[in-house]
């Protein structure tokens, strides 16, 4: 514990060493690591199952499959998760042809699987800039360096050391740019595939419900049977003379 602890100071000079050589693109790869960790932060909270279909909304599908979607028509409507709104789509088609209840309900699927990946488009996105910023900053650095040998002369030792060191004080930019870029690629990847897990899953227990809720509602279904009956009763009776 004591060696941790007179060690610590050190490892914080060498990382605050490392960042201030790394000159001022440093602080725009900053920018993008906090940029990633902010997005990847709002996407695991936004995409935890209980949020995206809840518990609610199963019993709710079931309650469909079972033919009491008067139950909990109100209550889906009304509801925020992402996987309630893609069953409110489909309440309000109920009573339709069974191609527009699969319709509605499969375009805000869609939807909601375009808003489940809206923020990984920005991860992947710093980790394709981030990198860049730092082959830029060690771009620059290499110029400045061979500008300062070209004006002492490359024959010299000193130079010699100056260009090296030049050289390796630039590079720092590239490094820190790759270890913002490769867990941002990881990150992103991950949220990737569980937006698809999560549709996949949306899929599975909604997509049961389109038949039963492209079947006529109970009222309509008596009233047409009435109406099939009195049509019926209508054409036995005998005409007058």
């Amino acid at each position: 514990m004591l060696f941790a602890l007179q060690s610590a100071p050190g490892v914080v000079a060498t990382i605050g060493d490392f960042f201030a050589r790394g000159g001022l693109l440093m602080w725009p790869i900053l920018f993008c690591s906090i940029v990633v960790v902010g997005l990847a932060l709002e996407r695991l909270l936004s995409m935890r199952r209980s949020r995206v279909l809840p518990k609610v909304v199963r019993d709710a599908a079931q309650q469909v499959r079972e033919g009491h979607a008067d139950v909990i028509a109100a209550g889906m409507l009304e509801a925020k998760a992402p996987g309630a709104r893609v069953l409110a789509a489909g309440l309000r088609r109920r009573g339709c042809l069974l191609s527009d209840v699969d319709r509605a309900m499969e375009d805000r699927l869609h939807e909601e699987g375009r808003l489940l990946r809206g923020n990984v488009k920005g991860i992947w996105v710093v980790a394709t800039v981030a990198p860049l910023l730092g082959l830029l900053g060690t771009v620059l650095g290499i110029a400045d360096a061979f500008a300062a040998v070209e004006q002492t002369g490359l024959g010299k030792a000193e130079s010699s050391e100056a260009l090296a060191a030049g050289i390796k004080v630039a590079l720092y930019t590239t490094i820190f740019g790759l270890f913002v870029a490769i867990p941002a690629t990881l990150l992103a990847a991950y949220l990737q595939a569980r937006a698809q897990r999560l549709i996949a899953d949306m899929a599975e227990v909604l997509q049961p419900c389109i038949e039963s809720l492209a079947e006529l509602p109970a009222t309509a279904r008596r009233e047409q049977t009435a109406a099939a009956e009195d049509a019926g009763d209508g054409e036995g009776e005998p005409h007058a003379a």
